[in-house]
């Protein structure tokens, strides 16, 4: 399921792409002091934005999209989320419900933006008299007509909000004549169209995309949970201790080794990491916070490696598998605002238990570091 933290935060971004899409609208349709605004405008904000992200929305439809493609780690490496999130992150990630839960947010957010941007619409033409004209230095109506009519042919059974080249060509505003505007011409009537093409080509494709993606969230949910088999009831047996590995706290020596950061960890915590130790022949980023080439580099060097990683989050299978091609020594760590905090008991026995049956890997702490 879905943490409350992650909930929030999704709540929270998604009413600030709201009032985003509600300032911008309503600042572009407010217009000058004459109340003019210019047509063109709102076809780059209703129809041409949102046909550009129908691609990226097509894209996040398929079912190859995958974190990795949406940059998600160069995002989540941002030193600006909280830690309660990353950790609920990383669980849905376990889980295999990351990718469909961030598609869904993304049509949530486009949405919000949209739903302000119409709302934004509407709520001015209401209160206040409105005049749509066009000011352009290259484009003449020649070279728009097709473009507006390739635009209504969603709705070409809605006469009223057609365009027409002749209602095109009176509502241009020429530099001539900027005062003076003909008054036997209906500025506002662009208002028909302008609403036909948010709903058609913003406001619609969301909300199929939204119904869709939520679908496809929950049946991926119901899918995990259904994986997870129900324990047996207990007879009153005594619960199984579970195998722990002695945590050392002599320090390791090495000859020739690799540093390998695994979370991500600030430069000058890092820096009192690395003058505790000789000089290490690299030092590689990997893992959810590091890159895919330093990942592929750490596995193809047999050196002995030392590995870095964040007491606070669960050891993952993830963390298992690239352990399981080398050898070396872990060494969690725990830090609060580039100040370091003592280990928790049961971070601790966590990673004791993690490293139990890794044969090739000890666990060290280091005292000094808290």
């Amino acid at each position: 399921m879905v943490s409350q933290s992650l909930s929030r935060l999704s709540v929270g971004l998604t009413l600030l792409m709201f009032i985003v899409g509600l300032l911008i609208s309503a600042a572009m349709v407010s217009g000058d002091d004459y109340g003019r605004v210019n047509l063109l405008h709102f076809i780059l904000l209703f129809v041409l934005w949102p046909l550009l992200s129908c691609g990226l929305l097509i894209f996040t439809l398929l079912p190859t999209a995958s974190p990795k493609s949406l940059s998600l780690r160069f995002s989540l490496a941002l030193p600006i989320w909280p830690r309660e999130w990353l950790i609920s992150v990383q669980q849905l990630k376990q889980q295999q419900l990351l990718t469909p839960w961030l598609k869904l947010q993304s049509q949530k957010l486009s949405l919000a933006f949209s739903g302000g941007c119409l709302f934004a619409f509407i709520f001015v033409l209401l209160f206040s008299d409105v005049s749509f004209v066009w000011r352009s230095t290259l484009l003449t109506a020649e070279h728009i007509y097709p473009v507006l009519a390739a635009i209504a042919m969603p709705w070409t059974y809605l006469d009223i909000a057609l365009p027409t080249k002749e209602v095109l060509e009176l509502t241009q505003e020429q530099r001539i004549n900027h005062d003076n505007l003909t008054s036997s011409v209906d500025y506002g009537q662009w208002w028909q169209f302008l609403l036909a093409a948010q709903l058609c080509y913003a406001i619609i494709p969301r909300l199929i995309a939204l119904c869709w993606l939520s679908l496809t969230f929950s049946k991926a949910h119901k899918a995990q949970q259904q994986t997870v088999t129900t324990p047996a009831p207990l007879l009153n047996p005594q619960p199984a201790k579970p195998q722990l590995t002695n945590a050392s706290s002599e320090r390791p020596l090495f000859d020739s080794f690799n540093l390998v950061c695994w979370s991500q960890v600030p430069d000058a915590l890092l820096m009192q990491v690395k003058d505790k130790f000789p000089p290490a022949d690299n030092l590689f980023h990997v893992g959810f916070h590091g890159s895919e080439t330093d990942e592929e580099k750490a596995r193809a060097d047999d050196k002995e490696q030392l590995v870095i990683v964040a007491a606070w989050e669960p050891p993952m299978g993830e963390l298992k598998d690239f352990l399981l091609q080398g050898r070396g020594v872990i060494m969690p760590i725990d830090f609060k605002e580039e100040q370091w905090q003592s280990i928790s008991p049961h971070y601790l026995d966590e990673w004791r238990r993690f490293c139990h049956p890794l044969e090739n890997w000890t666990l060290f702490v280091d005292k000094e570091l808290t």
